[in-house]
C-alpha cells in the first residue's frame, strides 16, 4: 500500500512494506527494506529517506494503446517483479488475451497481485453452420491463471475480473446439406461468431470487438425475414435464419447482442445467453456474457462453457470489485 508521507515512521512499517512480519527483528541494512530507496550495502540512510515510498510495483502504462486503451497483452507476474513482492494493475489498464489457452494473467511466483484495471480471459467462437465445420460452440478462456503457491490476489472496487464467455452452438440442417445453416454468436471477450451457410454459399461471421468495444455483425445469408447476429458488448447474438452469428464484444460490464427477428440473443455480462426463440429450427444460439455458457443452436448443437475469472493452484482472494466466472 505504501508508506506514510509523514508523520510518525518506525523501522517496523518499513518491515511490514516489504512483507516482513510485525515486531519481528530487522535492520535498515536488510536488503529487501534497502531496496526500497534502492540503497546499497551499508550506505548511510536515515529513517526519513523511506517517506512516499513502496514495495509496489505498477504496471507500466506508457505502451501501444488499442481503441485508446491502455493495454497489456498475456503476461506473467514474473516479468515485472521478484518472488514476495507487490504487483499493481492500474486502474487504466486493461490486461487481456486473444487466446482461450492462454490466461491474461499468469501468476507463477508466489506474489501479491493488487488489481484496480481490467483483466479479461477470451470468448470462445460460436459454432459454424457447416456440416464439415465444427457446429458446437467453443469454450471462453480464464482471465488470470495461478501456477505458483503462496499468492495473493485482490481485486479493488471498481475493478473487473472476467473469463470469457462461452460460444453459442450453430443451427446446421445436417439432413438437408442446400437448407439454412446459421452461425452462433461470440462470447463475450471478443469471441468471433460462426459462419452461415446457405445454397453452397459462405456468409460472414461477425469478428469479435476490440477494447472497450461491441462485436460485429454477422453477414446476410439470404432474402429470409431473419436477421444477422449482431454483435454484442458482452455476449454477441447468434444468426437468424441462414445468417452468420454476431461478434462478442469487450466492454466492461456490456449487454448481449440482440434485436431482430427472433434470434438466439447474446448473454449480458455474467449471464448465460437465454434460449434461442420461436423459431428454434433455424435459428443458431448467442454468446455467453462474461465467464459465462453460451446457448444452444435449435435444440441441437451445445454451447460453450464460459471461462474461469481465476483458475489454477490455490491463492487467497480478496473482492471489493466485480468478478465473473468462477474463482
Amino acid at each position: 500500500m505504501g508508506l506514510q508521507s509523514s508523520g510518525a515512521i518506525s523501522l517496523d512499517d518499513l518491515h511490514v512494506e516489504v512483507g516482513g512480519t510485525s515486531g519481528t527483528t530487522c535492520s535498515l541494512n536488510d536488503p529487501d527494506i534497502r531496496e526500497l530507496i534502492d540503497a546499497g550495502d551499508g550506505e548511510g540512510q536515515s529513517i526519513q529517506q523511506y517517506y512516499g515510498q513502496s514495495a509496489e510495483t505498477l504496471l507500466p502504462t506508457g505502451g501501444s494503446q488499442i481503441n485508446g486503451q491502455v493495454q497489456l497483452k498475456q503476461i506473467s507476474a514474473s516479468s515485472y517483479i521478484s518472488s514476495g513482492e507487490t504487483l499493481r494493475i492500474p486502474s487504466n489498464m486493461w490486461v487481456w488475451t486473444d487466446s482461450t489457452s492462454t490466461a491474461a494473467l499468469t501468476i507463477d511466483i508466489p506474489c501479491t497481485v493488487v488489481n484496480d484495471g481490467k483483466v479479461i480471459g477470451c470468448g470462445g467462437n460460436g459454432g459454424n453452420g457447416h456440416y464439415n465445420l465444427v457446429r458446437t460452440g467453443y469454450a471462453g478462456g480464464p482471465a488470470i491463471n495461478v501456477t505458483s503457491t503462496g499468492v495473493t490476489i485482490t481485486n479493488s472496487s471498481g475493478a473487473y475480473i472476467a473469463g470469457g464467455g462461452g460460444g453459442g452452438g450453430s443451427y446446421s440442417d445436417y439432413s438437408n446439406p442446400s437448407d439454412a445453416h446459421s452461425g452462433g454468436g461470440g462470447g463475450a471477450g471478443g469471441g468471433n461468431g460462426g459462419t452461415g451457410r446457405v445454397n453452397q454459399g459462405y456468409w460472414q461471421s461477425g469478428p469479435g470487438g476490440s477494447l472497450n468495444s461491441s462485436g460485429g455483425q454477422g453477414g446476410n445469408g439470404g432474402n429470409f425475414n431473419n436477421t444477422p447476429g449482431y454483435g454484442g458488448g458482452s455476449g454477441g447474438q447468434g444468426g437468424g435464419h441462414q445468417y452468420g452469428g454476431g461478434g462478442g464484444g469487450r466492454i466492461l460490464p456490456g449487454v448481449g447482442g440482440g434485436g431482430g427477428d427472433d434470434p438466439g440473443d447474446g448473454g449480458s455480462a455474467g449471464n448465460a445467453a437465454p434460449s434461442s426463440g420461436s423459431y428454434v429450427y433455424s435459428i443458431a444460439g448467442g454468446g455467453g456474457g462474461w465467464g459465462a455458457s453460451g446457448s444452444i443452436g435449435g435444440g441441437r448443437f451445445s454451447a460453450g462453457s464460459g471461462g474461469a475469472a481465476i483458475t489454477g493452484t490455490s491463492r487467497t482472494l480478496s473482492n471489493s470489485g466485480t468478478i465473473y466466472g468462477n474463482t
